[in-house]
């Protein structure tokens, strides 16, 4: 028992370690919203690894306003598939990594069926009468409120040996076509590091 609670105790420690390391990197990384442009955040601890990614909507579902139509209810969840996908997303050189949890947050998107309807009910009337100009519409409330959403993806890996794994490349760009530059931060026990990715350099290099 005393072994498990100090095993317990250690894990602990690291993720404390970890998401305070995180959160450096994340205000180190951060930086103006811009279409096309993502950030990811890796932190590596003992055998534990952790991604997050976080992305203007607009870059992996097309629009950033709350969806409201079934089209683009289909269109999130359909990309909510596709982050989930993680072997699309991440090839590891070695090390033998397997994904222990994976957190998609869309809240940014996705609408409560009130709220939808309460919408709906508000502007039926324009709907009918401008329904030609609806894209248009959304397109400039974006601007005007400055509806920015963003999109975060968590991933939690395990790893055998960690002292194998010596590159990790990433399938985003050839998930999500509109994703073009990805600013990479990593931290591990021994220092950290950062790189620019594209659809030309996907790799990074520990």
């Amino acid at each position: 028992m005393t072994t498990i609670l100090t095993s317990v105790g250690v894990f602990s420690s690291i993720f404390a370690v970890s998401s305070l390391s995180l959160a450096h990197a994340q205000q180190s990384n951060s930086g103006a919203h811009v279409h096309g442009v993502s950030e990811l955040n890796i932190i590596i601890e003992g055998n534990k690894l952790e991604m997050q990614l976080r992305s203007p909507a607009m870059n992996i579902v097309g629009f950033e306003h709350k969806a409201g139509t079934e089209q683009q209810i289909i269109k999130v969840k359909q990309s909510e598939v596709k982050l989930n996908d993680h072997e699309a997303l991440f090839s590891f050189s070695s090390g033998g990594c397997k994904l222990n949890q994976a957190q998609i947050d869309l809240s940014d998107l996705i609408k409560s069926h009130a709220t939808k309807k309460n919408s709906h009910t508000s502007s039926n009337h324009a709907h009918h009468k401008h329904a030609h100009h609806k894209h248009a519409l959304d397109h400039n409330q974006e601007h005007e409120y400055g509806n920015h959403s963003e999109i975060v993806a968590h991933y939690y890996y395990d790893c055998e040996d960690m002292n194998e794994l010596s590159s990790l490349s990433f399938g985003f760009f050839d998930v999500f076509p509109t994703m073009q530059h990805i600013n990479g931060i990593w931290i591990t026990t021994s220092g950290q590091g950062a790189v620019a990715l594209t659809s030309q350099n996907k790799t990074i290099m520990f």
